[in-house]
């Protein structure tokens, strides 16, 4: 027997052979990795004259979110019809999530309850982890032809040979001058600024490339909160980040559940052979960049020397 066949079967709602109302519940698949998706469906099946009162699913979920919901409604032989209501569920921590029976109401007043399956999220496996941890370093800024009036053939060509010695003992004492001022690194911020923008000038997005986009996209909003927070984040899967990110309390709720619904669905085009849509990878791009612009430290926090 097939498998979701018979998980089919098996959750179905044991109604009485002559009520003319059939209620069942269905989840597929019912353990999925913490990356992935799952859909639970409230399915009645009656007469196409009978109008059914759903229950409305949404908070009964153990915690579960619900990243997309639609309702579907199919003729069938006999002058009957199929109801589908049908929720698009995620996690982000490995548990057992129950869920509530679903209750479907009928213009009479009865009341058909399906009891519902828990969904099981779980851990990666090990090869899912080692790919969870390849995470690319962000090329970096573009580097730029050096201006012609840096290049020796220039000077030579245009002032002579004795030009060009007074050029380079200029150009010397200049880049020593530099070189005695101490230059501090630049801030976690200003690092992820330029990698954003290097990003957005390579066109990934509008290349059809998601995967390398968001493997870059990903690391540069880990780079950052490495640098930023002092977290540990990049080499971190995405539970053990969001747990670090959690128990340390450099941030909010709001912030943590931006960060996991932006690492997840990281995951998904990762890992989950999911194809983003162009919309979907600039929101994404949009999140990280609102991230850091809030996530800037007030000017007393920012050092002396970079402040200078």
């Amino acid at each position: 027997m097939n498998a979701l066949l018979a998980i089919g079967l098996a959750l179905a709602a044991a109604v009485e052979s002559d009520t003319p109302v059939d209620v069942y519940v269905s989840l597929d698949p019912p353990v999925i990795p913490f990356h992935k998706q799952a859909r639970y469906r409230v399915v009645v099946e009656a007469p196409a004259d009978v109008e059914p009162t759903f229950p409305d699913m949404v908070g009964k979920l153990g915690g579960l979110d619900v990243k997309d919901y639609q309702r579907e409604t199919t003729s069938l032989r006999g002058g009957r019809k199929r109801i589908t209501d049908t929720y698009v569920l995620e996690a982000i921590l490995a548990a057992t999530y129950p869920i509530a029976p679903a209750a479907v109401s009928l213009p009479d007043g009865t009341k058909i309850e399906a009891p519902s399956p828990g969904l099981r999220v779980r851990d990666l496996t090990e090869e899912e982890v080692a790919a969870a941890e390849q995470f690319t370093e962000n090329a970096g800024p573009i580097s730029l032809p050096r201006p012609l009036w840096l290049r020796w053939t220039f000077w030579l060509a245009v002032c002579g040979v004795g030009a060009l010695a007074a050029a380079a003992a200029w150009l010397w004492v200049r880049h020593r001058g530099k070189a005695e001022r101490a230059v501090p690194p630049p801030l976690p911020w200003e690092v992820a600024y330029a990698r954003l923008r290097e990003l957005d000038q390579r066109g990934l997005p509008q290349a059809g490339k998601p995967e390398p986009y968001y493997v870059d996209l990903s690391a540069i909003l880990r780079y950052y909160i490495e640098d930023r927070f002092q977290v540990h984040a990049p080499e971190q899967t995405t539970p053990e980040f969001l747990d670090a990110v959690s128990t340390s309390r450099i941030l909010n709720e709001g912030y943590q559940r931006l960060l996991g619904d932006f690492l997840r669905h990281c995951d998904r085009v990762k890992f989950a052979q999911y194809q983003p849509t162009l919309p979907e990878m600039e929101r994404s791009f949009a999140v990280v960049l609102q991230f850091v612009d809030e996530t800037l430290p007030k000017q007393e926090e920012v050092p002396q020397e970079a402040a200078a």
